[in-house]
């Protein structure tokens, strides 16, 4: 177990262009130890630059950034060793099998091949891959891949983990056994950093940060954020009508609020400054609606937070700042 009680990853005001484009605008980060965090935001909003950083494969134009205490720019080779990373893309060989791989990632991080067994042994215990130690990579289904990804970034027990969007386009059940080894690589203390579009694995991290456009708008646990939020949401049923015209209307008319599309339905979000002060719009809203939609007011999700985030960052709302919040 690791104990170190000093930060895994701390950032002061990192920032990072490209050209004329702004990938990173002062970001402040930390990470506890034997934590898993989340770097949440659409593509585009900065996560992967972020994780370049951390990872010493990318330099930031200004701000600091510490990993386990070290410097990206003075301990290259000390941060390697001590992290492991898997890419958005698999990145393995397709056409070496399953132990080949294992072999070569144990290799390259100049392990002692003394160890190479008990780790192969320990990676087929965790991966259940031992049954498809001689198939090609190129082969296995999306989510062993995954499986297959994760442990070759294992085979140097690395004290710290990073994925970018691991489970993009795997399949629901595949998501989920993923999501049971990361626990189980947590309840063995390896500090997890993984960036990730979805919400639902959002909620399986320990703290996250929401992302946009190079900033972070809001951070903290995901039960925290949501305990929070100050305002209200209402759920409008579409059936038979034209979601994307109705949203228009609804943002015509009240320009303050945050309208997006939510499954079939459309979500009406306010900040509760926005709207009347106990927070009850539904008398507002039902004008604009024909006689059959229904309005109910709902608990908002993540999701929804994340979505009034964005949305009120576009109108310019001030509850919604670019940069850390």
């Amino acid at each position: 177990m690791i104990t170190d009680s000093n930060p895994v990853i701390e950032t002061f005001g990192i920032c990072k262009k490209y050209g004329s484009v702004t990938a990173l605008s002062g970001i402040n980060f930390l990470m506890q130890p034997g934590t898993i965090t989340g770097l949440i935001g659409p593509d585009g909003a900065g996560k992967s630059t972020l994780i370049r950083i951390i990872l010493t494969l990318l330099r930031s134009d200004s701000g600091t950034c510490s990993v386990f205490g070290l410097t990206p720019e003075k301990n290259k080779k000390q941060i390697r060793t001590m992290t492991g990373y898997m890419p958005e893309t698999f990145s393995l060989y397709s056409d070496l099998t399953v132990e080949e791989n294992l072999q070569f990632s144990f290799r390259i991080h100049g392990m002692n091949p003394a160890l190479y067994q008990t780790k192969l042994n320990q990676q087929y215990e965790f991966n259940r891959l031992r049954y498809f130690a001689k198939s090609r990579a190129g082969t296995l289904s999306g989510g062993m891949k995954q499986k297959l990804a994760l442990s070759c970034a294992m085979m140097h027990d690395p004290r710290l983990l990073v994925l970018d969007e691991p489970t993009t386009g795997v399949d629901p059940l595949s998501r989920r056994e993923f999501w049971q080894l990361l626990n189980e690589l947590k309840n063995k203390g390896v500090s997890i950093l993984v960036a990730t579009p979805y919400m639902d694995e959002a909620l399986r991290c320990d703290s996250v940060y929401f992302m946009f456009r190079g900033g972070v708008m809001s951070s903290g646990s995901p039960s925290d954020l949501i305990a929070s939020f100050s305002g209200c949401v209402y759920e409008i049923t579409t059936d038979n009508e034209d979601p994307e015209k109705l949203i228009r209307q609804l943002q015509t008319a009240k320009p303050a609020a945050a309208v997006y599309l939510s499954g079939r339905n459309i979500h009406f979000g306010l900040y509760a400054r926005c709207a009347r002060d106990d927070c009850s719009a539904e008398n507002d809203i039902r004008p604009l609606l024909s006689k059959k939609n229904v309005v109910h007011r709902i608990t908002p999700d993540l999701e929804d937070l994340f979505m009034m985030r964005i949305l009120t960052v576009d109108s310019g709302d001030g509850h919604a700042p670019q940069g850390q919040s």
